[in-house]
């Protein structure tokens, strides 16, 4: 892999994640005192594929349960430095989030949204819509490549290129305000 992807990489887990996930997953490290192996374990991936995502080599955890269970981590480090989480309950707090799974949930462990009754759209349905565009442009390429082809779009369909670059590859509010914007009559 390259320093130019691993970069862009980097650059789109700071849009993402707030910071490279090997920042954040060093100090979940730290503050948990696990090894990077543990910490695997903990958010349900492959320590080879946790390497790979703390060095820039893949740009985000394409797996929703382990998405989740990191972003559950992430809020427990939150919640014991705010001390809110005694030091004595931290290591169940990660047999739960180890444990956890989210069927019927969205990546980030939020409930499902039902149509209601009246069959009027869920007021997330932009985001539903916008997780489920990121999840098929994911499938057949990476971030990396979708940048790069909204290059190639961008002279003769700006607005392809747009929704490419945000949806694909760009942060969801971001992407969300962009379909909002698009189907608004």
């Amino acid at each position: 892999m390259d320093q130019t992807t691993t970069a862009r990489n980097l650059e789109l887990q700071r849009q993402w994640y707030g910071a490279p996930l090997g920042e954040l997953c060093r100090d979940l490290r730290t503050l948990f005192g696990v090894t990077q192996s543990a910490l695997a374990e903990i958010i349900g991936i492959s320590p080879a594929m946790l390497s790979l995502v703390m060095r820039g080599q893949r740009a985000r955890i394409a797996n929703p349960d382990a998405a989740a269970r990191l972003s559950a981590a992430l809020h427990l480090a939150h919640e014991v430095r705010a001390g809110t989480v005694p030091p004595d309950a931290v290591a169940d707090r990660l047999d739960e989030v180890r444990s956890s799974r989210t069927p019927g949930q969205d990546s980030l462990g939020a409930a499902a949204p039902t149509t209601p009754p009246d069959g009027a759209l869920p007021p997330d349905a932009e985001l539903r819509f916008v997780r489920r565009l990121r999840d098929l442009l994911t499938s057949t390429s990476g971030a990396i490549d979708l940048l790069d082809a909204a290059d190639l779009l961008a002279p003769r369909h700006p607005d392809l290129a747009e929704i490419l670059r945000t949806c694909g590859a760009g942060r969801t509010d971001e992407a969300v305000a962009l379909v909002r914007r698009l189907t608004q009559p």
